[in-house]
């Protein structure tokens, strides 16, 4: 690098990503650091997934998956233990043993780890949090130059693009002309505005995964009468969350927490690809996994195994598939089986499901498969009328419905909110970042350097998180995340330290 006593790592994005990324500097240097995280929150941690403080906000994972150090899969619940969380939130625990946190804790979780390792640093690593926006960077002769919205100016020998999810944005025919109406929440994690829906408004909520999820959990937790009515395009609600580990049944008990492997959550990312997956062959389709998949679940079923175990060993294994694919079976994909895959992979909390399955068989809530062709102003109320395609059979049927509030929960558009974002914007456009080849996300190598618009890795600017889709399939959580910032840590410091 530029030969400074403390090489300078500037962080944009201070949610999980950037969090981990900052710890995991720390704790992997063997010098000094300087580490800065641009975050226009408050709070370091949040980012939009931790943001929220609906108490019926849970992680979608047990305890064990949602670490900042992945090294030590069990750093949070102690954390948690340490903090009583399991006695003032009984409601977490569910009755295989797996805790389910609110969202809330493990945002708070973060923020306190991170400054663990701020103020105690035995390596004289210094963690600074520039609460403002990136807007523009400029390659210098020692590295990078960085303009902030409130005029700061910032200096760094590597970038680090952690930007997270992009915000959520209303589909068409909404987008444009009725993004500002009253009935219209474009973002359904907008907990304040959900709960001024009034109770008995019928709301149709668009989208069916977990965001919708969360939305539902807001609305039936406040005590919500009104009909409500869930709408995809195949009208798929995500599957619950199956078995855990065993031992979490006994995770209370004294002593045992002490003698669990920390390494479990790296072991199973590192594990080589499982056989039944390499019968697809050194150039695999995606007919070909998908085939392979489905014969191992039919093996391990005669066996009395769920289709979780299978499923989760694809899952695991996908950033090392991934490459191998055809950027063709990328988009076909992407194009066809996503969804299904989605459904399967983000799998609902139990307290969470039980809320909608109650709602379900009251007759409350309704799945429905189908399509907003149309919006108008309804002529009876200051909701709205929506002429919708809906999938009934074999066939479609078009139909005319009111509701009072519509909540949008669509799934997240990567590649569409990597052009809201002004800094990656402004490298677009410089020619130092570029889509990759499924135009799903930016193009990253194995080691998350960025490419450029010459196809060349740049070791001083890496992308990380939700980000690199396109390039590793499922990047996505904590787990993955924090799994490839301990991966590529080690190669970051190599290139800051010049050795």
């Amino acid at each position: 690098m530029n030969g400074a006593v403390r090489p300078r790592v500037l962080i944009v994005g201070g949610g999980y990503t950037g969090v981990c990324l900052a710890v995991q500097l720390v704790r992997q240097s063997t010098q000094p650091l300087d580490i800065t995280l641009i975050e226009p929150r408050a709070q370091l941690g949040q980012g939009m997934a931790y943001s929220t403080t609906d108490p019926d906000h849970r992680l979608n994972a047990p305890t064990y998956v949602h670490t900042v150090i992945p090294q030590d899969a069990w750093h949070f619940t102690r954390w948690c233990q340490a903090k009583g969380l399991n006695r003032h939130d009984p409601q977490a625990l569910h009755a295989d043993g797996a805790r389910y946190m609110r969202r809330s804790d493990f945002a708070r979780y973060l923020a306190e780890t991170l400054q663990s390792h701020a103020q105690g640093a035995v390596n004289g690593c210094r963690i600074m949090h520039c609460q403002d926006q990136a807007l523009d960077a400029q390659r210098t002769s020692s590295g990078w130059r960085l303009t902030t919205r409130g005029g700061q100016i910032l200096q760094a020998d590597m970038l680090l693009l952690a930007t997270g999810n992009p915000p959520l944005r209303l589909p068409a025919p909404f987008a444009v002309n009725w993004r500002d109406h009253p009935a219209v929440i474009e973002n359904g994690l907008d907990t304040q505005r959900l709960k001024r829906i009034p109770r008995d408004a019928r709301v149709l909520v668009l989208g069916g995964g977990l965001t919708a999820r969360d939305a539902l959990a807001t609305l039936l937790g406040q005590g919500h009468a009104g009909p409500l009515v869930v709408m995809s395009r195949r009208g798929l609600m995500p599957k619950p969350q199956g078995p855990v580990l065993p031992v979490l049944e006994k995770i209370d008990l004294p002593g045992v927490l002490d003698q669990l492997p920390g390494g479990v959550l790296m072991d199973r990312l590192a594990n080589p690809v499982p056989d039944f997956l390499k019968q697809a062959g050194p150039a695999p389709t995606v007919r070909a996994l998908l085939r392979a998949l489905r014969q191992r679940i039919g093996q391990v079923s005669a066996e009395g195994v769920g289709w979780t175990v299978p499923f989760d060993e694809l899952r695991d294994g996908l950033w090392q598939l991934w490459p191998q694919l055809s950027s063709m079976q990328k988009q076909r994909f992407f194009q066809r089986l996503r969804v299904w895959y989605d459904v399967h992979r983000f799998r609902s909390v139990p307290q969470t499901d039980t809320t909608v399955q109650k709602a379900l068989v009251a007759g409350q809530l309704q799945f429905w498969a189908g399509q907003v062709q149309a919006v108008t102003q309804s002529s009876s109320g200051p909701g709205l009328q929506l002429g919708l395609s809906l999938k009934l059979g074999g066939g479609r049927q078009f139909s005319a419905e009111v509701f009072d509030a519509v909540v949008n929960c669509t799934g997240l558009d990567t590649a569409a909110g990597l052009a809201e974002n002004p800094l990656l914007q402004d490298l677009s456009a410089q020619g130092h970042l570029r889509l990759d080849d499924a135009r799903m996300g930016l193009a990253v190598d194995t080691q998350c350097c960025a490419l450029n618009a010459a196809g060349l890795a740049q070791v001083d600017l890496r992308v990380l998180g939700p980000a690199t889709l396109g390039t590793f399939g499922d990047p996505i959580g904590a787990m993955f995340i924090g799994g490839h910032v301990v991966r590529t840590v080690p190669d970051m410091l190599q290139v800051l330290h010049g050795s």
